[in-house]
Order: structure tokens, then sequence, then C-alpha cells
């Protein structure tokens, strides 16, 4: 009952989680240094993944100060050339935090809420009640989501912020801000990416791998001081654990081998972990400078190889275990503490 209550005052005091207007972004503290990979057009504001009166270009090797991160855009301060405005995250390399105690890893987005679609069909859209549809959820489908706008349900979609009609889902539960004081009812973290549901015998395949790799995720129970070693216990991506041929993404280039949609589970439950300062990464790569197309720049994790691997370890001093979960183009997967 205390989460639905919650649940029912965050759609009331929160129409605008995540949102704020440019005097305010003018405020925001400098989070993250970054090197210009490229050179980068600095727009004035943002709109899905387009830039919106260009107004200066940050050139190739300058350092520059990050104060805020979207799906597609990054607000940034150039000190050097007295410039201001949003780049594309694309452009940005070699990003530290300025300030690790006070600050989260480099784009982390916090998930507050999970929840399951209710008997109506789910569209989620680009607009909050409007917009295009991009994709339509079913009955069950589970969905974790940052927060609220105007009633809405508001997520990451590929690489641009999405909508869903919270009238429509159901089983809400407020994900829990302090793991140590957590039950085991809700979850500690949660994300959502969104796959392909084409009907390609390639992505039939690849939908296979995926559901595949989250029944294994299921089954892991970690320990205080444990490992998991995702191609070590996701895989090995053969035919015998279940998987199936589909394409794969490597050095930026598709191509077919088994296990294709591995790496869609693997960089999501990385999203999860980015949320968690209990949780240590000992191993991470992203697939290359553009990264997968189904999250935002920098936060995917490619597995496959000894080179391609997500390997991190329980540093909490309670046992934790991972739900995951595939339907209608939603996997969603989460980290619950568990029992002793």
């Amino acid at each position: 009952m205390k989460r639905l209550l919650a649940l029912v005052l965050a759609l009331t005091f929160l129409p605008l989680l995540g949102a704020f207007s440019l005097a305010e972004e003018e405020a925001l503290p400098e989070l993250y240094a970054g090197k210009m990979r490229i050179a980068g057009k600095v727009f004035e504001s943002w709109e899905g993944t387009d830039g919106i009166n260009h107004i200066n270009t940050i050139p190739q090797g300058a350092w520059i100060r990050i104060h805020a991160l979207y799906p597609t855009f990054a607000y940034v301060t150039y000190p050097n050339g007295n410039v201001t405005g949003y780049v594309k995250r694309v452009c940005i390399e070699q990003t530290r935090t300025l300030n690790s105690e006070t600050t989260p890893p480099y784009g982390v987005e916090f998930n507050h809420f999970m929840a399951k679609v209710a008997a109506q069909d789910a569209p989620v859209t680009t607009a909050p009640g409007g917009g295009d549809t991009l994709i339509t959820l079913h009955q069950g489908a589970k969905i974790s989501f940052i927060g609220f706008e105007g009633g809405y349900a508001k997520i990451i979609y590929h690489r641009q912020y999405a909508y869903i009609d919270s009238r429509l889902l159901c089983d809400a539960v407020n994900v829990y801000e302090f793991p140590e004081a957590a039950g085991t009812d809700a979850p500690i973290a949660s994300y959502t990416s969104f796959y392909k549901i084409t009907t390609d015998q390639s992505n039939l395949n690849r939908m296979v791998n995926i559901a595949v790799a989250c029944q294994k995720l299921c089954e892991q129970l970690l320990q205080p001081e444990d490992d998991l070693n995702f191609n070590r216990d996701i895989g090995p991506y053969k035919a015998s654990n279940g998987y199936m041929p589909a394409t794969v993404l490597v050095d930026g280039k598709s191509q077919q081998g088994y296990g294709g949609g591995t790496c869609q589970v693997s960089s999501t439950l990385y999203n999860v972990l980015l949320q968690l300062p209990g949780i240590y990464v000992i191993q991470r790569r992203a697939h290359g400078n553009n990264g997968a197309s189904y999250l935002p720049i920098g936060v995917d994790a490619a597995v496959g190889n000894s080179e391609l691997n997500l390997r991190f370890r329980n540093k909490y001093p309670f046992p934790i275990r991972i739900d995951a979960s595939s339907q209608d183009g939603a996997l969603t997967i989460a980290i619950y503490k568990a029992t002793e």
C-alpha cells in the first residue's frame, strides 16, 4: 500500500522529473570532464535526437566540462572558447567524474520505478499523450522507468525519451533508494532497453538468444564478494547451450554469430550496475565509439570473448539476485536484495 501511495504522490508532484529550463541548466554544477573526439556542433537546445539552433562548434581535441546528460546530448561548457550549449554525446571521449564521492559514473540514468503493463495495450510514444508510436507493449510486459511527466511514465527508448500512459500500468513499485535498507519485495536498481521485433529469421533468433540469456541471468545469486563473469556464467554462446545464430556487432560492423543479442542483455545489465555504488565493475568495453544503437552513447557492454566481457563483483554486505525478462521488444533487468 505504501508503494502504491508513493506512486500516486509521484504522479502528482513529479510532472517534470528530469527536465530543466535553460536558466536552471546554466546553474548546474560541473559533473564530468571530457575530450572532444571529433569537432562537434553546439546547439542552443535539443528535441529528441536533433539539435536546435546551431550556435558554435567545439574543435576536436578540446577539453570540456559536462553538466548534464540526455540520451543523445550532453550539456557542456568549453571554457577556452567561452562556449556553452548542447553537443552530441558521440563527439565526446575520455570522460571522467570530477568528484566520485558526490557524482555517479558517467552515463548513469537512475530509474525510480518498475511496473507491468495491465490488460490494455500500452503504446510507447515520443511525447506524453501524443507523438509517434515507437512500439506497443502488451499485458504482462515489465517496464523500468525514470519517473513521470504529465502523468506519463518517462523512459529511454534507444537514444530518446519516450512515454507510456501510467494508467495502462499495474503492480508499480518504487526502486529502493538505499540498497542497504532495502527489502526483498522491490528492486534496488532496474533498467529497460528495447530490441527489434521484426520477423526475419535472424531477428527471431536474436530474440530467442535474448530470452535464453535472461533465463540464465535469473539463475544467478551473488553472495558478498562473489563475481559474475558474463561469458562464463551466461555463455558459452553455442547451440548446445540454447543459443542460435543471429546478427552480432564486431568492431562496429554486423555479422552472423551464435549468441547474437546477448550483448544487449549484458549492456542492459550494465545500466543497472551503473546505478549501484556497491557493485564493482571489473571489466567492460563498449561496441566502439558509436556504441550500440539501442542505448545512449557510452553505456553499452560488449561480450563474446576474453577481450569483450562484462565482469563485476558484489561489494554489498548482502546477497543479490537478478531478474531479467523480455517481452514485446522490452528487455527489463532488475537487481534485488536476496534472502540470506
